[in-house]
């Protein structure tokens, strides 16, 4: 009958040095730390020391004699841009955002967003309010001279200056603009318009008669 028995590997070389460092005492190995060599600190250097610090004032120096002449400064021309994002940058830097909906109503209010109290249908059109009511119906007299008498381009405008007279959001600038554009936009089409017969051709210039 055989015994089986486990073999002891053999110990490895971090176990030996652990084992050696077991047997030294405590002692002898501080002995060995204070007794070995220390590198000397560096001397501070002597150059510092003669370094002699100079004091410079700034506003009692020798000037320049570049701003001596104020006749001949010149002002900087004001940006108008610059100062109002300026205005806005200081107003956002105190400007909190609202606390409850009714501060929320005041913001939007002044933002233009609400209407404004009392309220009535002429809310954001003031300016008209200097405007006799007759100019925003009756926009025939804008077609003259240019409009002629009779034809397709006739009706048509009557039927655009109608369409102008019944509108009650633009403003009678607007009605004017509009008329204006149709005007501007016929005569660069004069010559197709001519070749249809929706314009008159232009009248031929009179003949000269040579005097024998």
């Amino acid at each position: 009958m055989k015994i089986e028995r486990d073999v002891k590997p053999d110990p490895s070389r971090a176990e030996q040095i652990r084992h050696l460092l077991q047997q030294i005492k405590p002692e002898t190995r501080m002995a060995q730390i204070s007794t070995s060599p220390r590198k000397p600190r560096r001397a501070v250097s002597s150059k510092l020391a003669e370094i002699e610090l100079e004091q410079v004032d700034l506003f009692n120096g020798p000037s320049l004699s570049i701003f001596t002449n104020p006749s001949v400064l010149k002002e900087s021309p004001q940006l108008a841009t610059w100062e109002k994002l300026h205005q806005k940058e200081l107003k956002l830097s105190i400007t909190h955002p609202p606390a409850n909906y009714f501060q929320e109503m005041i913001l939007w209010t002044e933002q233009g967003k609400f209407w404004q109290f009392p309220i009535d249908n002429a809310f954001g059109l003031e300016d008209e309010s200097k405007v006799y009511f007759a100019d925003h119906v009756f926009l025939e007299e804008h077609l003259e001279p240019w409009c002629p008498p009779k034809g397709p381009i006739r009706h048509f405008m009557e039927l655009v200056c109608v369409g102008l007279s019944k509108n009650s959001y633009l403003t009678v600038e607007a009605k004017k603009e509009h008329i204006e554009w149709f005007k501007n936009y016929f005569e660069d089409k004069k010559k197709l318009l001519q070749e249809v017969g929706a314009l008159p051709a232009d009248p031929a210039p009179p003949q000269s008669i040579d005097k024998q």
